[in-house]
């Protein structure tokens, strides 16, 4: 399996950062994995990490050296790191626990499998197309998937990031899961938080990555977001993998 890997996160115009991202990787099988702690409520940070850790840590007992489903494991790992965050509300005497987005993606045999909760999206592109992203579990996109919002009115509505669906807290989260989806050579795999894709349109980030190489792609693509997002861009984090060779730095 060959494939280059980049991953970078900014804090933006925010005081900290709370999103958390990580890579593994055994002899057959890739794990990607980011999370977004929710900033509206305490210790999101610590149930980004949390959450991070916790799939982390489940991959690199079971990853021996590839999963048998992998599309169990993402389930079985976003519920072990729910029950995390919770049990760390409890431990510490929280009034609630916090909470966060999360996305991962297995890469094994060819094909990628990946799960989401929140708004963190992962995005998929085929060479010189975009060909789909995670739907986000928002308030704002319910309204778009039944139809009383397009896409332009949706982003331009200031509750957008509204969530309904997230790691910790009181409900049980709706881990959506994807079906296997063939890879071939060129394909991009792109993880990433809201404060970087609410910025930018699929067809800026697929111009970007097929121009240049993915640490010079990912940190233009940063610099347009966190440009446009202003003094109170929110934290920003990109996971980005590529099938196939690099092309030649410009």
């Amino acid at each position: 399996m060959k494939f280059s890997l980049y991953q970078a996160s900014r804090k933006g115009g925010r005081p900290y950062n709370e999103d958390r991202l990580a890579a593994e990787q055994s002899n057959s099988t890739l794990l990607l994995v980011l999370a977004d702690g929710m900033g509206g409520h305490a210790h999101g940070e610590v149930a980004s990490q949390l959450t991070v850790d916790t799939v982390c840590r489940r991959f690199k007992a079971q990853a021996h050296p590839s999963l048998d489903d992998p599309s169990g494991f993402l389930l079985d790992a976003i519920y072990s790191a729910h029950e995390a965050v919770n049990g760390y509300a409890v431990e510490h005497n929280l009034p609630e626990p916090p909470r966060t987005t999360c996305v991962a993606c297995v890469v094994q045999q060819g094909r990628a499998v990946w799960a989401h909760v929140g708004d963190s999206r992962l995005y998929h592109f085929q060479r010189d197309r975009f060909r789909s992203h995670t739907r986000d579990h928002s308030m704002v996109q319910e309204l778009v998937n039944r139809g009383l919002l397009d896409e332009a009115q949706a982003q331009q509505r200031l509750e957008r990031n509204m969530l309904y669906n997230a790691v910790g807290g009181f409900m049980l989260p709706d881990i959506e899961v994807s079906d296997p989806a063939p890879l071939r050579e060129g394909d991009l795999l792109l993880l990433c938080s809201d404060g970087f894709w609410d910025a930018l349109a699929p067809g800026e980030m697929l111009a970007e990555l097929q121009a240049r190489p993915l640490r010079q792609a990912v940190h233009q693509l940063m610099d347009t977001a966190e440009s446009r997002g202003g003094p109170r861009c929110d934290n920003l984090s990109v996971l980005a993998l590529r099938f196939g060779p690099e092309p030649v730095a410009g």
